[in-house]
């Protein structure tokens, strides 16, 4: 923080006192204070006469004050934050740098440290420092101008410029002067980005001055002046020799020039547009849509748009109040001197437009609107005017043209408005003949602006084959119906070469298939298929073949070599399983029963009372084989080695099943119970149940369990 700084800091605050000075100011004083009041207290206790006490004392009070006063500012500005100082910088202190970069906004001035902050307003004057606004890419530089008047005409430097690839925007509050030196704009525009000039409280102003070849805001000497918007404030843009009011420099372009709002004057020394290009700059792309607008261009150069010898085009007028002059031969609005490719001049919505060309001398006159003058081998050429859209006007919008070289006051010589808002179209003409196939246009012109057209169709003539014989084109196929063509009756007349081709409906040949060959690809379980060419192929381009199912050509399954599964059991056959002889090509299967191939039971029999075999079934489910007899009276019989056998075959449980009861025994209950080669007999009887096991009866209980 320099001195100057922080004396603005107290001058915003309210805490400057009368007595301190910049001379007082030091962060390092505080041993200072401390010692004088170490000298105050030692001062107070020496004995004086009471009148020459009572002096020192107000002397001590008065120095007292001010020592705390100066404290106590310099202790709030300490505890203030960097951010928070948001505060007017003096010109007079020094040259000012604003920067903009993605660490935020910093200030510097007369060569101190770096401050943040992000709004900074920048006030006092100075004629020899300057100020720098510089916004690095894709950021924007914020800073208000508050009664700033600068000038360092006599100093070759700009009062102030923009640089950077970023945006700047200023903002403007109460009177504002900038007056800068050769070479250079008043308010000298170098940023890639947007220079946005603004007045948000309404109170601000702006007066900018160029040097020689400088713009009043835009390009130095051969520079451009480019993107600038001026959104409001009354702004007074003068350039020097060769410069534009607002826009380029000397040989500098002024482009991309919008105005929204604000009363803004523009005039050039010499040589420059008043808006657009400077000496020998051209002036495109300028849109002005609000305001007050007052541009008036240098000798030989347009009010708005080209410099001397160069161009203006591309101007759009759709809002505000707008005087454009021309200096001599120069238009009012396009181009200067000698300029003879300017145009393209909207005035649209509800502008109104005040403008004059540059009055000849020994080159002609410059147009209100279009070109600047020129001489040639006969003499002195009058610019050619542009015609405005005038149609783009709405009825509170007019075109005031006043006379070569005047002050545009009083009655102009024409006015142009557009009453209804709308075009006036003429009666029309055929630019394009109807005929039989296709629709003619009728263009109308509008009497306001003849760029304005607009097109009706002619409805078609359509063709009139009435009374004349379709022929047969003789093309008919297969499977398409053929063609008949037949002519217009206009045919060769009036240039009408129309036939008309329909379909001759019903004259398809149909397609014709004999001696149908197999396609031998019949399957076991599918009917193959069979071909045949039509009668026609390779004839009249027909290739048609017909495949049709080769009826009662499957081959059917054919199973041999049965080879048994060896999955037979005690209680019941086994399979067998054979493939087909084409397994390769349909992969089936057959599998029957192997008919006696079930295991037998060993030493295992079901009787009747007198011992004779009778009919049972058995299955096996898990370790359970089932023995089951459609009689009363039923006697299973066996050995212990035959249980032994089935248990080791996996069967856990005998459940014998007769129809009037079902019993159960578990194997190993038995196998250890005596010799293989002894016997079991298991009797079911209509009133009882019994177990033998050798020539022991056995006591049932102990041997059978639940089913």
């Amino acid at each position: 923080m320099t001195k100057e700084q922080f004396y603005t800091y107290q001058q915003q605050t309210g805490r400057h006192t009368a007595r301190a000075s910049k001379a007082d100011f030091c962060p390092n004083r505080l041993l200072q204070i401390s010692e004088l009041s170490d000298s105050i207290t030692v001062y107070t206790k020496k004995k004086k006469s009471r009148r020459s006490t009572r002096k020192k004392r107000r002397h001590l009070h008065m120095k007292g004050r001010i020592i705390v006063s100066t404290l106590l500012a310099l202790l709030l500005f300490v505890s203030l934050p960097m951010s928070a100082l948001a505060a007017t910088w003096d010109i007079s202190n020094g040259d000012i740098i604003v920067n903009a970069g993605s660490g935020g906004q910093t200030v510097t001035q007369g060569g101190g440290a770096a401050v943040e902050d992000n709004a900074p307003v920048i006030t006092g004057s100075s004629t020899g420092n300057t100020v720098t606004i510089n916004a690095e890419k894709d950021q924007t530089a914020n800073v208000t101008l508050s009664g700033v008047n600068i000038d360092v005409s006599g100093a070759g430097k700009a009062a102030v410029s923009t640089t950077g690839e970023g945006n700047v925007n200023i903002e403007l509050n109460g009177s504002n002067a900038l007056k800068s030196g050769h070479s250079h704009a008043g308010l000298e525009k170098n940023n890639d980005g947007n220079l946005t000039i603004q007045d948000k409280d309404k109170d601000g102003s702006l007066n900018a001055k160029g040097g020689q070849d400088g713009a009043g805001i835009g390009g130095g000497s051969s520079g451009a002046g480019s993107d600038i918007t001026i959104t409001g404030g009354k702004v007074m843009a003068r350039g020097g020799n060769y410069g534009a009011g607002i826009g380029g420099g000397a040989y500098g372009n002024g482009s991309d020039i919008t105005v929204t709002g604000g009363e803004v004057t523009a005039n050039s020394g010499n040589y420059g547009a008043g808006i657009g290009g400077g000496g020998w700059g051209n002036g495109n792309n300028i849109t002005i849509s609000g305001g007050k607008i007052t541009a008036t261009g240098g000798m030989f150069a347009a009010g708005i748009g080209g410099g001397m010898h160069r161009d203006g085009n591309d101007i759009t007028i759709s809002g505000g109040e707008v005087s454009a002059a021309g200096g001599k031969c120069g238009a009012g609005i396009g181009g200067g001197l000698d300029a003879r490719d300017s145009g393209d001049v909207t005035v649209s919505g509800d502008a109104k437009l005040k403008v004059r060309g540059g009055k000849a001398d020994s080159d002609g006159q410059g147009a209100p609107i279009g070109n600047g003058g020129v001489r040639d081998q006969n003499g002195p050429v009058n610019g050619t005017e542009v015609e405005p859209d005038i149609c783009a006007l709405n009825p509170s919008g007019k075109i005031e043209y006043y006379a070569p070289g005047s002050v545009m006051t009083g009655t102009p010589s024409e006015t142009i408005t557009n009453p209804t808002g709308d075009h006036a179209w003429d009666s029309g003409r055929v630019t394009k003949p109807a005929t039989c196939t296709e629709k003619g246009i009728k263009t109308y012109t509008c009497t306001r602006h003849s760029s304005h057209t607009k097109n009706e169709d002619i409805p078609a003539l359509n063709h009139s084959f009435a009374g004349q014989a379709y022929v047969s084109d003789n093309n008919a196929t297969c499977e398409q119906d053929g063609t008949k063509t037949v002519k217009c009756v206009r045919y060769g007349t009036g240039g009408c070469m129309a036939t008309d081709t329909v379909t001759d409906t019903g004259s398809k040949l149909g397609h014709l298939f004999e001696d149908y060959v197999s396609d031998d690809n019949a399957t076991c379980e599918q009917d193959g298929t069979k071909t045949a060419k039509c009668v026609r192929y390779g004839t009249g381009g027909c290739m048609a073949i017909d495949t049709v199912t080769d009826t009662d050509s499957k081959l059917g399954h054919l199973f041999e070599n049965y080879v048994s599964n060896n999955d037979a059991t005690y209680a019941r056959d086994g399979t067998k399983t054979a493939k087909c002889v084409r397994y390769d090509q349909c992969g089936e299967t057959h599998t029957v029963p192997d008919e006696g191939s079930r295991l037998k039971l060993p030493l295992y029999r079901v009787t009747d009372r007198d011992g004779r075999d009778i009919a049972y079934t058995a299955e096996q489910t898990g370790g359970v084989l089932t023995v089951t007899v459609d009689e009363d009276f039923a006697v299973l019989t066996g050995r212990l080695s035959g249980l032994r056998t089935l248990k080791a075959q996996g069967v856990e449980k005998i459940v014998f099943v007769t129809r009037g009861a079902t019993s159960a025994f578990l194997l190993s209950d038995l196998t250890e119970k005596g010799e293989s080669s002894e016997a079991y007999r298991l009797t079911h009887d209509t009133k009882a149940v019994t177990f033998t096991l050798g020539d022991k009866m056995t006591d049932v209980s102990a041997i059978l369990t639940k089913p």
